[in-house]
């Protein structure tokens, strides 16, 4: 079956000189540019936080092009959008312009919206995002979004949301499954464990199952993103990057 598998981390600042082996350790000109030597695809977290220049984003993606053409940037949307004004109002449709643009200069084709947990099924929260999805221009731009909290007690409202407003639906595989079968696939894994999830590192067994989760999928799912998003994520991406070339041969 012919499918993409992509694999990357959610974001590339916490990089560090014991994530290389000796064949990467060559100059480069940024973080960046040292990630893209591990890696084909990056989410950028920061844009979560603070919406950057467009002038640093054209940076990013000449700076990635440089080590390699084919490098995917993903965009996490602002949390302007979804914590603050919840889908809601000029705002926020302004955010989203200021996004598409970063997109843009990135060549970003996917855009990720992670609500809160807080952000509830309620009647008006849905209404909220039918309408911010509805008015939007996306253009070339394919949305993805993140539930979280109690939307998962009820999954017949994730995929009426992910069908009226066009998005795919993001899981972390481990915790929750994809409610209806879609083209892409898009994978954030968070890990486990108290006071912080993102302190983790995933076992040789866990990567197994994910290999086996994402087997699972069904035929009409032609593209999967895997994003590790803990502590160890540089180093678990690369394993899972071996491991899978290792079930290729």
């Amino acid at each position: 079956m012919a499918r993409t598998i992509h694999i990357g981390c959610c974001g590339w600042s916490y990089l560090n000189e014991h994530d290389f082996d000796d064949q990467y350790k060559k100059p480069h000109t940024s973080k960046l540019q040292a990630y893209a030597e591990l890696f084909s695809v990056v989410e950028i977290n920061s844009t979560f936080y603070r919406l950057p220049r467009l002038s640093t984003a054209e940076k990013w993606a000449k700076e990635a092009d440089a080590i390699n053409p084919a490098f995917e940037f993903t965009v996490k949307a602002y949390q302007g959008i979804t914590h603050l004004h919840r889908f809601r109002g000029k705002e926020s449709r302004e955010q989203f312009e200021q996004l598409k643009a970063i997109c843009a200069a990135l060549k970003a084709r996917l855009l990720l919206f992670q609500s809160p947990a807080s952000f509830v099924p309620t009647k008006a929260n849905m209404d909220a995002m039918r309408t911010f999805f509805d008015t939007i221009h996306r253009d070339k731009l394919s949305l993805v979004w993140e539930p979280r909290g109690r939307w998962y007690d009820d999954l017949t409202l994730i995929a009426e949301i992910c069908t009226t407003c066009n998005l795919i639906q993001c899981v972390d595989p481990f915790r929750n499954d994809i409610v209806q079968a879609q083209s892409v696939a898009y994978f954030r894994l968070h890990g486990f464990g108290k006071p912080s999830m993102y302190r983790y590192d995933f076992s040789r067994t866990e990567l197994e199952q994910l290999h086996h989760i994402i087997q699972g999928l069904p035929r009409s799912t032609k593209e999967v993103y895997v994003f590790f998003n803990n502590v160890e994520c540089y180093r678990n991406g690369r394993e899972f990057t071996t491991l899978l070339a290792g079930k290729r041969t």
